[in-house]
């Protein structure tokens, strides 16, 4: 039996159920018996407490008629002639002769004993875990039912002491830990509601010294000493004294960094039909080095338990630690959860990610984990259920693989192979080029393992082979005694079994998540709480839930309300995400709605993320009004996303603000711009360029019907990123997006003229001369009002110079933007200029350091545009030195970065491999490669005439030569063209070509154009036009020679 006075008076008997203990005066004899046991309490104090205005004649018969009814209770098999042996007759009173364990007011003096002997000991990390754990012993306030009684007064009043106590004790250990964040918010509070109490107060202002607000501390404690003095004529405490001269001389042992000492899992039992997979599991964990071990299989498969197995097994060597992170199927995690969890318990810091690293970019912190990592020694990291992992954590995932940072860490990471989502299948593609990855995938049991299976669990061998047709060798459906088809129907008859309620409260717990807080689910549901608690029971007992205690930081993405440790500290957990699945799915859809929505609404009083709110909302929309809010926590999850650098989470955050505002009970139009406005902007940084194009195109036209000059401004502007332009990719704009650019200038302000000015200059260079098109560069240059949008001029004219500029006016426009960068961005902008120009000069050993610098700074900012485009000047490099094999691995490198491949990616690696396959003498296999942009169709003119298709080939050149080349102006200083049109005039002999082409080549003479020798293409014309080329020849050669480019 158990035994509880922290809440109201029960008992609980064996099998679970509260017994009935009978009526108010009767249950404060129990009442009175708890409180002293295991010392006996007098009759005498008994009936002073039942009759405090004094007692009646039978006071003594009433006492012990309330004692023989409450051992029929307790003992109800005990013969009436049996010597009672719970509620037990002692000199001049009765006793309670229980165990300590079967009282909750024992268990707590116990834990907080053993909590205090470990924190003087040093284990700061288990006394905690013991403080926390007695806390949650209180299930509301103690004693409740008896708050008028008289003699309850007394000891209401002890027990809320001991209470408050023990949340001292409690923090004391958590300040010892640097846990100071996380308890700032309840300190504060504690210090509201008990102004006068110096150890409360100390804690606080040790807290907010922590959180790294050391005024607010000092302020704090000088707060107190006012009251102490002018309320009480108190001087402050010694400690307290001591306490505020160590945070003036800012002492670094109030703010430790100590790892909480992790204890391994458990040892697991023995894994059947498992040994193989297990072994490799093993070498891999114990082998010394790198290592990720990829664990698939489907739902139920056992890939926890093996991979938590192997885990156990690393924690035998000196020194090795085990974590875990398990992704959350709830909706609306925080970015890196998985990571965030393994990381506090391996740190024993709390706060998430940029909070642990203190970072200040997504590069950095990446770094930082690297370094946390590696200084905990060796490290197996669990990393459960990738399918529901964010793509920041894939992305986090893929960098503590390459790094070099942290050689003693060791990843297990599962994943259900029947849902793998398109970033997780790419995440596994990058993970299985590495020589240290490798995947283990879990079948079936075989059926001499379902045999022992079977026979250990009271079954009959003999039908292993039945056994294993029916549920395929998965361990789950064994356990559970069926089949997939039928989880609904099992799932139904074990919630039958359960008390009234069941079915609400699991399902409830189901939609709250994986692990559900029971303090959050007791207010969700309109039930009783012993009723909830009834049903949680008896579902912990039909292996449906596990009971779990849950330390603070468990649930950060849920605040606490009030002093409830019991509400914010206990916990459920479901025995398979299987089961929540049932339960989810057999909720009718608008049931499932307002259950959402009811959770949403006690999630947003405690402080929730706002992803999980937005997500809670969002699922929750009954009325029309929700929406609003489902937007506000949508937008405000995809700020805290981007602060966080997973950009991808806020890209998908923003989607669902975007089709939510066709929710709203009255359109917004200008809401929904702001909206799309803001996911072009995560997209892009997020490197997913084609779902930008939609979302702008929207945008636009949003704009257009509000007649909202500025976000047409700001719409149009986000088809012209300096970075897009760098790539080439908007240089074959349609006429339509020019002309908005054009109408979003007509209607600008001078904020916008510049930055509009550059795009219209950029992506209108092929649909007038470009003439035109620098005269609009320098107007922005002329109009800028600010460094952003000066560079952007910069950068626009310095792109439209490119191959007819004279040096000296690219070197002008050079120099000035390396004045004016805003932001490493930015910077990275006028180095990768700087580098084409040094490139265009053929001094490659010097464009050598700044290309390791654009390379290195691009995984650093974890930009994808920049990463691909540090990669594609790295191709040009080889391809230019005659390294063709190289050119064509950095162009595929290149290509890779785009997280979405897309067809200008892999344009620029096959043109890689086509030049490749030319250069070999295979032209044929080289013509199979196609891709509509001009410039494939030069390639593919050349590529004709080699294999003997001569006719198609002089097609195609008359109409690129037509009219002196007017349709390859723009294209002339552009790759592989100008090589390759010289190439074809020599073959054509074409003389008026020649003389079309010789101007617009000449003003690059003595440089590089395109990815050819200037020179060498002038001599070609030459030649062709009857002039001495000897010079040019002799310059082509001396200049190929000075750059170490092939002659």
């Amino acid at each position: 039996m158990e035994f509880r006075v922290l809440g109201p008076i029960t008992v609980i008997g064996a099998d679970g159920v509260a017994l009935d203990i009978g009526p108010l005066q009767q249950r404060s004899v129990l009442a009175l018996c708890l409180l002293a046991s295991p010392r006996p309490v007098t009759v005498t104090r008994i009936i002073d407490a039942l009759w405090d205005e004094g007692p009646p004649a039978s006071a003594v018969n009433t006492v012990q008629a309330y004692i023989s009814k409450l051992r029929r209770v307790l003992e109800p098999s005990r013969s009436r002639r049996g010597a009672a042996a719970v509620l037990v007759g002692r000199a001049g009173g009765y006793a309670l002769d229980i165990p300590d364990g079967d009282v909750d007011l024992r268990r707590v003096t116990g834990r907080v004993d053993e909590g205090r002997r470990l924190l003087a000991a040093g284990d700061a990390g288990k006394a905690a875990r013991e403080f926390r754990l007695a806390l949650s012993e209180w299930r509301g306030d103690a004693l409740t039912g008896f708050e008028n009684l008289p003699w309850a007064r007394e000891e209401r009043v002890a027990l809320d002491e001991l209470r408050l106590t023990v949340v001292e004790e409690a923090n004391e250990a958590d300040l010892a830990l640097g846990r100071g964040s996380e308890l700032v918010p309840e300190l504060v509070r504690l210090v509201a509601a008990y102004p006068t109490r110096e150890r409360v107060r100390r804690h606080a202002a040790h807290a907010l010294y922590q959180a790294g607000r050391q005024a607010d501390a000092l302020a704090l404690l000088a707060e107190g000493r006012r009251l102490l003095v002018d309320e009480l004529g108190l001087d402050p405490e010694p400690r307290t004294r001591e306490l505020e001269a160590r945070i003036l001389a800012q002492d670094a042992a109030l703010s430790p960094s100590v790892p909480v000492r992790v204890a391994a899992p458990p040892p697991a039992a023995e894994i059947l039909g498992r040994s193989a997979e297990l072994a490799r599991l093993a070498a891999a964990v114990e082998a010394p080095g790198h290592r990720i071990v990829l664990v698939a299989g489907e739902p139920g498969i056992g890939k926890t338990s093996l991979v938590e197995a192997a885990a156990h097994r690393a924690t035998g060597a000196p020194g090795a630690r085990a974590v875990v992170g398990r992704c959350w199927d709830g909706g609306g995690a925080p970015p890196f959860w998985p990571w965030v969890l393994a990381l506090r318990e391996l740190t024993g810091r709390d706060g998430e990610l940029a909070e642990i690293t203190a970072a200040t970019g997504e590069f950095p912190m990446y770094e930082a984990i690297a370094r946390l990592v590696n200084a905990a020694g060796p490290t197996v990291i669990v990393l459960d259920d990738l399918q529901w992992a964010d793509a920041a954590s894939l992305r986090l995932l893929d960098f503590l693989a390459t790094t070099r940072s942290c050689p003693g860490l060791t990843v297990l990471a599962t994943y259900r192979d029947t849902e793998v989502g398109e970033p997780l299948a790419r995440a596994l593609a990058a993970l299985r080029r590495l020589s240290h990855v490798e995947g283990v995938t879990l079948g079936g049991l075989p059926e001499d393992a379902v045999a022992e299976y079977l026979a250990r669990s009271g079954g009959d061998p003999l039908r292993a082979g039945v056994e294993l047709r029916r549920t395929g060798g998965n361990p789950f459906f064994l356990g559970l005694g069926d089949t997939p088809g039928a989880m609904a129907e099992v799932l139904r008859g074990r919630l039958a079994a359960l008390p009234p309620g069941a079915h609400d409260v699991l399902s409830a717990a189901a939609l709250i998540g994986r692990e559900t807080e029971l303090g959050v689910l007791l207010d969700v549901l309109d039930l009783p709480q012993d009723q909830v608690l009834d049903v949680l029971d008896a579902a912990v007992q039909a292996r449906l839930l596990t009971e779990r205690q849950f330390l603070p930081e468990t649930f950060t993405t849920r605040g606490t309300a009030g002093l409830r440790p019991s509400a914010t500290r206990l916990g459920y957990t479901f025995s398979h995400d299987i089961v929540r699945d049932v339960l989810r799915e057999g909720l009718a859809p608008l049931r499932r709605r307002r259950m959402h929505a009811r959770v949403a609404a006690v999630l947003e009083g405690r402080g929730t993320q706002p992803g999980e709110l937005a997500y809670h909302y969002r699922e929750g929309l009954v009325i029309s009004g929700m929406a609003a809010k489902a937007i506000t926590y949508a937008r405000a999850a995809a700020r805290h996303a981007t602060g966080q650098f997973a950009h991808e989470d806020a890209a998908v955050h923003l989607e669902h603000a975007v089709a939510l505002t066709g929710q709203l009970p009255v359109t917004d139009l200008a809401l929904r711009c702001d909206l799309l406005i803001e996911l072009a902007e995560a997209l892009t940084v997020a490197g997913l360029n084609s779902r930008v194009h939609p979302v702008l195109d929207e945008a636009v036209a949003v704009a257009d019907e509000l007649g909202d000059g500025e976000r047409l401004a700001r719409a149009a502007l986000g088809f012209s990123d300096p970075l897009v332009w760098a790539m080439y990719e908007e240089l074959n704009a349609t006429a339509v997006l020019v002309e908005r650019i054009d109408r979003a200038l007509s209607g600008a302000g001078a904020r916008w003229r510049s930055m509009l000015l550059s795009a219209s200059a950029i992506i209108g260079a092929f649909t007038r001369p470009m003439d035109d098109s620098r005269a609009l560069a320098a107007q922005a240059i002329e109009e800028a009002t600010d460094d952003r949008s000066l560079l952007r001029a910069l950068s626009a004219a310095e792109l439209l110079s490119r191959g007819v500029a004279p040096v000296e006016e690219r070197a002008a426009l050079l120099a000035r933007m390396r004045g004016v960068g805003v932001d490493l961005v930015d910077e990275w902008l006028v180095q990768e200029a700087w580098y084409v120009e040094l490139s265009t000069q053929g001094r490659f050993d010097e464009g050598r350091p700044i290309l390791d610098w654009l390379r290195r700074t691009a995984a650093e900012l974890r930009r994808p545009a920049l990463v691909g485009l540090a990669a594609w000047q790295a191709a040009i490099r080889a391809y230019m030195l005659g390294d063709l094999a190289l050119a064509e691995a950095e162009a595929a490198e290149a290509a890779r970065a785009h997280p979405e491949g897309g067809r200008g990616p892999r344009s620029r690696a096959d043109l890689m491999r086509a030049l490749r396959l030319r250069a070999e003498g295979d032209s044929a296999a080289a013509l199979e490669i196609d891709h509509p942009e001009q410039m494939w169709t030069i390639l593919r003119c050349a590529l004709l005439l080699d294999v003997g298709r001569e006719e198609e080939s002089r097609e195609i050149f008359a109409a690129l030569s037509h009219d002196g080349f007017a349709v390859m102006v723009g294209d002339l200083a552009y790759r592989i063209v100008p090589d390759l049109l010289t190439e074809l005039i020599v073959a054509f002999d074409d003389r008026e070509a020649a003389r079309a082409l010789y101007p617009h080549l000449e003003v690059c003479a003595g440089r590089v154009l395109g990815w050819a020798v200037a020179d060498r293409c002038l001599a070609r014309l030459a030649d062709v036009l009857g002039r001495d080329s000897s010079a040019l020849r002799k310059s082509a050669d001396e200049f190929a020679r000075r750059a170490g480019m092939p002659h």
